[in-house]
Parts: structure tokens; C-alpha cells; sequence
């Protein structure tokens, strides 16, 4: 049975979305924020703690299962729960500053004046509570969580996304079918027009002599302009790209973002041939529009996964 067009829309992504996901574990909150954007390729940026910088590859495989295209930029951050914040102060490094910093100001006959503020910005002066290897594997596995679940809601924005994409992709492939259909049609009247207005301007030239007119000549100029302004394979290749166009935008397979933009290309240069070849008038303006909403397709399928 065909496929309703709401389940269509389900089946194609954007490649521009957020998620996020925080989980408790112990004295820890463990958070991670995905956001992507437009890219040919997958490509993946993090910002780790030192700790798990090692884990990267492992994150990159999680992510490359569930997203296919786009830049994607992931955060995952670390941090005491309410009321563990002590743990990060390392205490005998601030008092040997202190000593330190006593003993040349005295040195030196200097004021001695220091504020906690300036003390917290020194060197050591914070343990990072996640560079030990236990921490580190207690942490891993609800790392993992809060991406698959950071992710999933990335995933899930992304879907929405392809959801308003897929109705303008509708909307752009009903155009273009509307435009193409509008040309073929024309063309009959456009023949029997040409063949009414060459005979009128070779009755005005014979106008007064007794030579009449040669409707061979005629029929054979007509043919000319015919084959000349003919359309018909351009057409036909334009309803197959279109047919593959619709097949995309209905696959359960993805990505078929290039796959589009493909498309989008090859009906451009069909449509750019048809400019080429049809006379002024109604057919022109058709081609026109044709080639606009062909770049609107093209626009839109950077966006698609």
C-alpha cells in the first residue's frame, strides 16, 4: 500500500540539531551536549576532560551509529554534585603559594595581600578530580549513557527537522512536476503558433506578386523549428530525475542528502539545455521557474542528512 505522507516525513533528517543529557553517579554529574550542523561529511568534534581524551575513538564509533552526515561538536563535562565541591580545592598547594608568596613579599620588603580569587586562578590550585584511572572507569560507563542519550535527543531534534524539510522537498517536487507537465503540453500550441506566424510573414513578403505560397516550405521550416526547440529528452530526463527524487524522500535508507544534491544537479543542467532551446514566450518563463525551484531544491538539500 502506499506510504502516507506523514510516515514519509519521518524518513529523512536534518543535519541541524541539539540534544542533552546529564547522569547522576556517586559524588558526580556527569553531562554531555551535542549540537550539529550542515557538513558534506561526518565529522566530529570533542571537548573532553584530559581523562577521557583516550575514549574519543570509542565516542566517535557510539556517534557513528546513529548519525551519518554533519559537523557534529560534543561536550562532556564532570562535576561534584551539590556539596562535594571541597574535593576540588587542593589545600596543601594553596598553602605552599602561600608560603611562597610570604616569604619573597618579606624578601623583598613588600606588602604581603593575596585574595582567594587570585589563589584559585594558580596553576594546580584546582584538582581535576577526573584525571585518576578509577575515577575515570567508575565515570565511564554513565559517560556513555549521557552520550547515547545527549545523542538520541540530537538525533531525535534532527528528525523533526527532516520533517518540516521533507514537506518544503514535497512542495518543490509538486512545483517542478507542475512546471515540466506545463512545457510539454505547450508544445503543440507552440508549433501550430509559429507555423500561423511564419506563413503571416511570408503572405506580407508575397504580398502583390502572383507567387503563392509553397506550404512544403513551409512544413519543412516548421520542422526545422520543431527539432530545433525540441524539448521532449530533457523532459523525459527530467521525470525520471524526479521519479529518483521522490524514491529518496520515501527510502528507509539513509543518508540521502547526496543523493539529492545530486539530483538537483543533474536537473539543473537539464534545465539549463531547455533555456537553451525553447523560444520566447510561455515556455521561456516555464524554464525560468523551473531552474528557480531547482536551486530551492538544491538549497534545501545541503541541509539533509
Amino acid at each position: 500500500a502506499p506510504q502516507s505522507l506523514e510516515s514519509r516525513l519521518r524518513m529523512i533528517r536534518s543535519m541541524t540539531g541539539f540534544g542533552s543529557a546529564e547522569v547522576q553517579c556517586e559524588q558526580w554529574t556527569v553531562r554531555v551536549e551535542a549540537r550539529s550542523v550542515n557538513h558534506r561529511e561526518l565529522q566530529l568534534t570533542c571537548r573532553l576532560p584530559d581523562v577521557f581524551q583516550l575514549k574519543e575513538l570509542e565516542l566517535r564509533k557510539l556517534l557513528e551509529r546513529k548519525i551519518r552526515r554533519g559537523h557534529v561538536y560534543l561536550v562532556l563535562s564532570c562535576r561534584p554534585r551539590s556539596g562535594q565541591s571541597e574535593v576540588l580545592v587542593d589545600e596543601e598547594r594553596l598553602k605552599a603559594y602561600i608560603r611562597t608568596l610570604r616569604s619573597v613579599a618579606e624578601s623583598e620588603e613588600m606588602p604581603f595581600q593575596l585574595d582567594l580569587a587570585t589563589l584559585m586562578r594558580l596553576p594546580g590550585a584546582l584538582k581535576d578530580m577526573t584525571t585518576g584511572d578509577e575515577l575515570r572507569d567508575v565515570l565511564w560507563p554513565h559517560v556513555v549513557a549521557a552520550t547515547e542519550a545527549a545523542v538520541d535527543s540530537l538525533t531525535e531534534m534532527r528528525s523533526t527537522e527532516g520533517a518540516n524539510l521533507s514537506r518544503q522537498l514535497e512542495d518543490i517536487c509538486a512545483a517542478m512536476e507542475r512546471l515540466v507537465n506545463a512545457v510539454q503540453q505547450g508544445r503543440p500550441a507552440l508549433m501550430a503558433s509559429y507555423r500561423d506566424r511564419l506563413k503571416e510573414r511570408v503572405e506580407r513578403l508575397l504580398e502583390g506578386t502572383d507567387v503563392p505560397v509553397n506550404e512544403d516550405s513551409l512544413a519543412r521550416e516548421v520542422a526545422f523549428f520543431a527539432d530545433r526547440s525540441d524539448v521532449s529528452e530533457e523532459i523525459e530526463r527530467l521525470r525520471s530525475h524526479l521519479a529518483q527524487l521522490r524514491e529518496a524522500l520515501e527510502s528507509e535508507e539513509a543518508p540521502v542528502g547526496r543523493k539529492i544534491e545530486f539530483l538537483g544537479q543533474e536537473m539543473l543542467r537539464e534545465a539549463n539545455t531547455m533555456a537553451a532551446k525553447v523560444p520566447a514566450g510561455a515556455q521561456v518563463r516555464q524554464v525560468l521557474e523551473l531552474k528557480s525551484e531547482i536551486e530551492r531544491l538544491r538549497e534545501q538539500a545541503r541541509n539533509v542528512e
